[in-house]
């Protein structure tokens, strides 16, 4: 796969999370947070049930690791999704692609650039314009999402350091299940289960996990070529495509002030990128 391919095709990751996120919203209607999580990764992780098959120690120990960021972050997401919107939960997830260089910084003493700490603070002063501070400001699910911001930075961190060292789609299936065992094992501890069978929820649940498992893989396999910073860039589309889909589907507008929030959100998520490539374009001596 090339570098270009690559990013090409995390960009359709992009637009179908985007989109998962109205499909989210829409099967908590009839499903409880964990119990979805439970199911929905349940039947991911058998798509890829014989990828277990000679896994080693190695890749066992890095897909914990990615289970634990994973299982966190969507759980904080998917029960925040139950108190916020779609493109809401979307644009503050989005807060992620900032908190990589702080992530990176916490884990290899990788030093952030002057221009990676700007859009930090760009990011999250279009954060408290998103959340509306005239019309009550963060909510639960709010709140909840900024925790899944901060765990799939850890996440987009850890994949780009496991994903070249170890087979990818070894990393893909321990995650898958062990969010599934996790899922299930806090359940009864969090929220009383609850399920309203119907087609609506099948169909969620079925795109739901074929994408899930699509999706993570290509992840994984294109930080292969496109670096974690690189990949975060590409994944501000996501709230994009969530907040287009959020108004075709469900019919949510964003205020003036809201829509301004989300662009100094993409526009702290570019700036980082724009000092990469300034540092890359300066001739060396």
């Amino acid at each position: 796969m090339t570098r270009r391919a690559a990013a090409r095709g995390l960009v359709v990751v992009a637009l179908t999370w985007g989109v998962s996120f109205v499909v989210i919203k829409l099967a908590l209607g009839a499903m409880s947070p964990l119990a979805f999580l439970t199911v929905r990764f349940s039947l991911a992780a058998l798509f890829v049930i014989g990828w277990w098959r000679g896994i080693s120690v190695a890749e066992l120990l890095g897909g914990g690791l990615l289970a634990l960021f994973f299982f966190g972050g969507f759980v904080f997401q998917t029960t925040g999704l139950v108190w916020t919107t779609p493109s809401r939960s979307a644009f503050i997830t989005g807060l992620s692609t900032p908190l990589v260089p702080l992530v990176a910084f916490v884990a290899f003493r990788s030093v952030p650039r002057a221009l990676m700490l700007l859009g930090i603070a760009v990011a999250a002063a279009g954060m408290y314009l998103l959340t509306d501070p005239g019309g009550g400001g963060l909510n639960r699910g709010d709140l909840l999402t900024i925790g899944c911001a901060i765990l799939f930075a850890c996440q987009i961190v850890s994949a780009g350091h496991y994903a070249c060292r170890v087979r990818p789609e070894r990393l893909l299936v321990v995650q898958l299940t062990l969010t599934a065992v996790l899922s299930g094992l806090a359940l009864p501890f969090l929220e009383t289960p609850r399920v309203e069978w119907g087609w609506g929820i099948i169909a969620a649940l079925a795109f739901l996990s074929i994408t899930a498992t699509l999706t993570f893989w290509f992840q994984l396999r294109a930080q292969q070529r496109v670096s974690p910073a690189e990949t975060a860039l590409i994944f501000t589309l996501e709230p994009v495509f969530a907040a287009l889909a959020s108004f075709v589907v469900l019919g949510e507008r964003l205020s003036l002030t809201q829509l301004g929030g989300g662009a100094l959100i993409l526009a702290g998520t570019v700036l980082p990128e724009l000092g990469r490539a300034q540092a890359q374009a300066r001739p060396t001596d």
